[in-house]
């Protein structure tokens, strides 16, 4: 078994965790091609896999800007509202809500910022004329332990050092921290038409199924709060409906075509005793006809920041959890393997408990 050298190459199982507004969070990422040689890793990690060989795991906790970048008042902006662009580069209007995410490029005039540029900003203030725009990156102010697990190492071709990958942002940048609250209050998901249908009521399903690797994940992930012999209730519009009491709820690939999700899970939380776990499971993929409107618009991880607004709101924010997958690998024999470069689809968990 050779070791983590200069000499190998392979793949690291990250998880990046950390907590906010009393929720634990957990980004897991594949690396699914690291290089010692070239290769940008958090700091100190590199020198901690020295010699370590498959299977083994280094810890890393870091304060506030010493792994993600520091936070910076100059990034926090007030700009007149007429600076915020009118529609996105697809015709959609932009209409700004308080604590959602959007593309710096959605800003005219910015130094270094191209229309095309999809680094996000979150809208942290709205008045009539003006908006505020914070710039930094949203786990800034937040320590974060990240684990770096080696799945597999094979020696380096000779002569051969590949491209430079940067760890840290693959791992924690375009996304996680998207699902948190700012500064404790709640982001404004819950405007007019948000719920309403994307497609017409008479709309021929059109499934969209993730892929094998991403429903064995969802799977994992879900057993992680709830235990096999656990009388599970199923949230699913077309499940068939619970009786009596059940020990746990889940919610798999479904929660986007909820048009009431509150009160779907302040009914199954009748049903539930104190403490009973209620897991919510999506992907990228989904039926488009039966996708809520205000879904198909938000990036993947404030849609758990939705998730957990849902469940706050019903009673069910006790010992929250959000764990995200993401790059792992995609079966050989699957149909899709070479178009998606062997990538299976992102998955994305939310569990609460019952008050």
């Amino acid at each position: 078994m050779i070791p983590f050298n200069d000499d190998a190459v392979g793949a690291i199982r990250f998880s990046v965790t950390w907590s906010l507004d009393s929720v634990e969070h957990e980004e897991i990422f594949i690396g699914r091609r690291f290089n010692p040689v070239n290769d940008v890793f958090p700091p100190g990690m590199r020198e901690a896999l020295e010699d370590k060989r498959t299977g083994e795991t280094v810890t890393r906790t870091y304060a506030p800007r010493h792994c993600i970048p520091r936070f910076r008042e100059s990034k926090v902006l007030s700009l007149p509202l007429d600076r915020l662009r009118g529609k996105t580069v697809r015709g959609e209007p932009i209409v700004p809500r308080r604590g959602r995410f959007y593309p710096q490029g959605h800003i005219d005039g910015l130094l270094d910022v191209y229309p095309d540029t999809l680094t996000p900003f979150r809208l942290t203030g709205l008045t009539g004329e003006t908006f505020t725009a914070d710039c930094n990156h949203p786990l800034a102010l937040v320590p974060v332990t990240i684990e770096a697990q080696i799945q597999y190492m094979e020696l380096r071709d000779a002569g051969t050092y590949g491209a430079l990958t940067h760890w840290r942002e693959k791992t924690c940048d375009w996304g996680p921290g998207m699902q948190a609250r700012h500064n404790g209050a709640p982001t404004d998901f819950f405007y007019p038409g948000f719920f309403d249908p994307v497609g017409p009521a008479d709309a021929p399903p059109a499934p969209s199924e993730p892929d094998a690797k991403a429903c064995q994940n969802i799977a994992a992930i879900t057993a992680r709060f709830i235990d096999p012999a656990m009388r599970v209730l199923d949230l699913a519009p077309d499940a068939a409906p619970g009786a009596g009491e059940c020990d746990a709820a889940v919610c798999h690939r479904e929660f986007e075509t909820l048009a009431d999700p509150v009160v779907v899970l302040e009914q199954a939380a009748s049903n539930l005793p104190k403490g009973a776990p209620v897991v919510i499971a999506f992907t990228e993929t989904f039926d488009p006809h039966r996708t809520v409107r205000g879904w198909t618009g938000l990036h993947p991880f404030e849609r758990m920041g939705l998730v957990l607004e849902c469940l706050r709101l019903a009673g069910l924010d006790r010992d929250m959890t959000t764990v995200s997958l993401r790059n792992d690998w995609r079966a050989q024999n699957d149909p899709h393997f070479l178009k998606t470069k062997g990538v299976s689809d992102p998955v994305y968990v939310v569990c609460g408990h019952k008050r």
